[in-house]
């Protein structure tokens, strides 16, 4: 069991949204950079998911949904139905929140 020492700030679906298409945008960005010669620019990149990510963490995502969405956004196409950025979650947010 962990000691919560803040509030969970809640993401509302709309922003939820915004945060997935965000890191989904910032994962093609490091696919169409060239390997050594915008490695400060892929790095930049990194820092920026890791920023979005850890919001997502801090709003009670669980990290295993986290993973799959991420390793979702590193392949060219989705991999799982039902990640965190599919259309059709999205959808699910939208209509149950």
């Amino acid at each position: 069991m962990q000691l919560e020492l803040w509030p969970r700030e809640r993401l509302s679906s709309t922003e939820l949204a915004a945060v997935a298409a965000e890191i989904r945008n910032l994962y093609w960005h490091i696919r169409n950079t060239r390997r050594g010669m915008h490695d400060a620019r892929r790095r930049s990149v990194y820092r920026r998911i890791a920023e979005q990510k850890k919001r997502l963490l801090e709003a009670g995502v669980s990290k295993r949904e986290i993973l799959d969405f991420l390793a979702c956004c590193r392949s060219k196409q989705c991999r799982a139905k039902g990640c965190l950025g599919c259309l059709d979650r999205t959808a699910h947010y939208t209509r149950h929140s």
